[in-house]
C-alpha cells in the first residue's frame, strides 16, 4: 500500500483543552515513577516520554493551525 493509501484506523482525534492536556501530562509523569506489574511493564520511561513528546507535538501543531 502506498503512503496515501495507508489505513488511518490507528489515529485518534480528540478535542481537549490545555487543562485536560496538563492533567494527562501530570498523569504520565506520575505513571513513570510507579511500579508496573504484568503487561503494564512494557510502558517504561522511554515509551511514556515518547507519548508525551507526541502529544506535545500534536497540541502545538493544532494550536498553530487555528
Amino acid at each position: 500500500m502506498g503512503k496515501s493509501q495507508q489505513c488511518k484506523w490507528n489515529v485518534m482525534k480528540i478535542d481537549i483543552d490545555m487543562e485536560d492536556y496538563t492533567i494527562i501530562l501530570n498523569a504520565l509523569h506520575y505513571y513513570k515513577s510507579v511500579e508496573k506489574r504484568g503487561n503494564f511493564q512494557q510502558y517504561n520511561a522511554e515509551r511514556i516520554n515518547a507519548l508525551r513528546d507526541k502529544l506535545a507535538h500534536q497540541i502545538v501543531w493544532s494550536n498553530s493551525t487555528d
